[in-house]
């Protein structure tokens, strides 16, 4: 065993030599600048939060889902005149931050809806969060618009949606009209069984009869953050065109759809591409949109090699260096089928490193392993991102920025005491659960 682990070596560790790095940065005055920073005067940050708790001690197998998904918009040139004050006032930073979000429960193992199976139920349940969950309390449009549109085009949402497999009888679709949706869901022509317009996520593939659906849960959190961000660009675009000049879309984590979720991907890439190309005609800035990773392998490493990256240096990441720290085969085509858009670590005027994702220019696919993709011209939103976020670090958490703590928070399920009320409330509720206090564990204010 001690011969074995002394033959092995951490693949994200520091590089040995310098010139690895020094050859794949850039000042980020060098880069294509488009527009001004000082322009950007919002930002839109969408995160989610999720958890799953076990019922009673009876019942331990009986889990239910908690998901929170939250959307904050910050005005950003007031958090860039508090840099000169010395002492902040809690209610201005209150005052220029506007919130909204949305709560849902879904069933996990051994949950099932009479008459229903445990997966259809939980495939009714999501469709009826897509359903019903508006991105924001002024509007009519829900999450299920936003899918409807992220498969259509600018002017047109689509109608329906096509499905592969039908997850009643698996029935294979033989073209596009073979298995469909529409906000009301479709019917398999093989089983008769109905079909769900969140069966598009795939999520119910994950789905786990006897054990934790902590997965799909964090698929559907995934999905709902994407489709939110994407209902904010498409209603600004259609009533307020030029908001999109004075805002940056903020995601917590990269711009990337993992798993059943995959397939998604390229609707994004394609969407954005078109808004792109509209906004070009508008005359107006692409939209300005990044990915920000708090945790993970790339955030780890970029804490590594933080002193090998100059400052306001841009470091961008090829194939092969990802393949290279990563331990993955050379001729491995990294993020093909999960990305739509491209990591890059930027090292910020204050010495620290932003581990994020942004969009190419339309018409590239920002990881087909081409020297066009790997290249800088095909990130022309990319320096004015770094300007704007430069303006934003907060030191509340490493690899933090304002709008993304503050959205953070705002989507935060509460933990400890929160996580005993959403036991006790799932005993309280479902049929043939007793309240069992000893899981519970109820604060001592519940008992006066």
């Amino acid at each position: 065993m001690k011969n074995a682990l002394q033959r092995w070596e951490i693949t994200t560790a520091k590089p040995k030599s310098t010139e690895a790095i020094a050859e794949l940065c850039s000042p980020l005055e060098k880069l294509p600048l488009v527009g001004n920073a000082k322009d950007v005067d919002f930002s839109i940050t969408v995160d989610g939060s999720d958890t799953e708790v076990e019922a009673t001690r009876d019942h331990p197998t009986v889990k239910v889902g908690y998901l929170r998904v939250a959307g904050s918009m910050v005005q950003l040139d007031v958090f860039r005149s508090l840099r000169n004050v010395r002492y902040i006032d809690p209610r201005v930073v209150r005052q220029s931050q506007t919130e909204y979000a949305f709560d849902v429960a879904l069933p996990g193992s051994q949950l099932a809806r009479p008459g229903m199976t445990g997966i259809e139920t939980w495939r009714s349940e999501l469709d009826a969060f897509l359903l019903n969950s508006r991105f924001d309390s002024s509007t009519t449009m829900t999450l299920a618009d936003g899918l409807l549109a992220l498969h259509g085009t600018k002017a047109a949402p689509a109608k329906r949606i096509p499905l592969r497999v039908c997850p009643g009888c698996g029935l294979k679709a033989r073209d596009e009209n073979t298995l469909t949706v529409d906000a009301n869901g479709g019917v398999c022509p093989s089983c008769q069984g109905h079909l769900y317009l969140a069966d598009v996520l795939r999520t119910h593939e994950e789905y786990n009869v006897e054990g934790s659906n902590f997965t799909p849960l964090g698929r559907v959190m995934t999905a709902s953050e994407r489709l939110m961000s994407l209902c904010y660009l498409d209603f600004f675009s259609n009533t307020a065109p030029t908001v999109l000049q004075h805002t940056i879309f903020i995601t917590d984590g990269p711009l990337a759809m993992f798993g059943p979720l995959a397939p998604l991907k390229r609707r994004f890439q394609t969407y954005l591409s078109d808004m792109s190309r509209w906004c070009k005609t508008q005359g107006l800035v692409a939209p300005l949109m990044v990915g920000i990773e708090k945790s993970g392998a790339f955030v780890e490493h970029a804490e590594q090699i933080r002193d090998l990256i100059p400052v306001g240096h841009v470091m961008r990441l090829t194939n092969d260096y990802i393949n290279r720290i990563s331990g993955r085969p050379a001729s491995n085509q990294y993020g093909v089928d999960e990305f739509y858009g491209r990591r890059f670590i930027y090292r910020t005027s204050s010495g620290d490193v932003l581990v994020i994702t942004v969009n190419p220019a339309p018409g590239i696919s920002p990881y087909d392993g081409s020297v066009e993709a790997e290249g800088w011209e095909a990130y022309p939103t990319l320096r004015l991102i770094c300007e704007v976020l430069d303006s934003l670090r907060t030191r509340m958490y490493r690899h933090a920025v304002v709008p993304v703590a503050l959205a953070h928070s705002a989507a935060a399920l509460p933990l400890g005491v929160g996580r005993s009320v959403l036991t006790m409330m799932a005993q309280q509720n479902i049929p043939g659960l007793k309240v069992d206090l000893q899981a519970v564990q109820p604060p001592t204010y519940f008992k006066r």
